[in-house]
């Protein structure tokens, strides 16, 4: 069965970091994260541009298993850092609430026929919803968590984020 129109995904956007003059890189695991955004909108966008069902399975379960090992390590190592500053509350809230949405996305497109128009409708809402997350995350949580952390914190959770991320691929196997 050939992809639908519809699987001429249109949901990526450009994501821009903030490029004031004043505003510092994002350093340690940060920079990362951020790294890792781009790869995870790659994953989507080649889960819904493949007219071949098997490879559209094998891109949409690698994208599926990024997303979530990377809000669950991101959750447990980073945000968990800021609990204790109530400057950050807001901030926790709002992330909170946006990984809770995504995880509650991706399950329901689990449950959806990925041959189907409303698995690649679906899929354009995941799409949208992580770009969101994204401009949100880089251009304002990821700054403000760097300057509250510190740049020097922000290089020593590199690993411990890394673990976590693997332990978090582990079980999803």
């Amino acid at each position: 069965m050939a992809a639908p129109a519809s699987s001429n995904v249109v949901g990526i956007h450009t994501v821009q970091r903030a490029s004031s003059a004043t505003a510092r890189p994002l350093t340690g695991v940060f920079e990362i994260l951020a790294e890792q955004h781009r790869h995870a909108l790659e994953l989507l966008r080649r889960a819904g541009s493949t007219a071949n069902p098997a490879k559209r399975r094998q891109h949409w379960a690698e994208a599926r298993r990024h997303l979530i090992s990377h809000e669950r390590a991101e959750e447990h190592v980073v945000y968990s850092m800021l609990e204790s500053r109530a400057d950050a509350q807001s901030m926790l809230d709002q992330h909170g609430d946006q990984a809770v949405e995504l995880e509650l996305t991706i399950a329901e497109l689990e449950a959806l026929d990925i041959d189907s128009d409303e698995w690649f409708a679906r899929l354009e809402d995941v799409m949208d919803m992580v770009a969101e997350h994204v401009r949100e995350e880089e251009g304002d949580f990821f700054p403000r968590a760097q300057r509250l952390l510190g740049e020097n914190l922000a290089r020593e959770l590199e690993h411990p984020y890394a673990s976590a991320q693997r332990e978090v691929l582990q079980s999803l196997a």
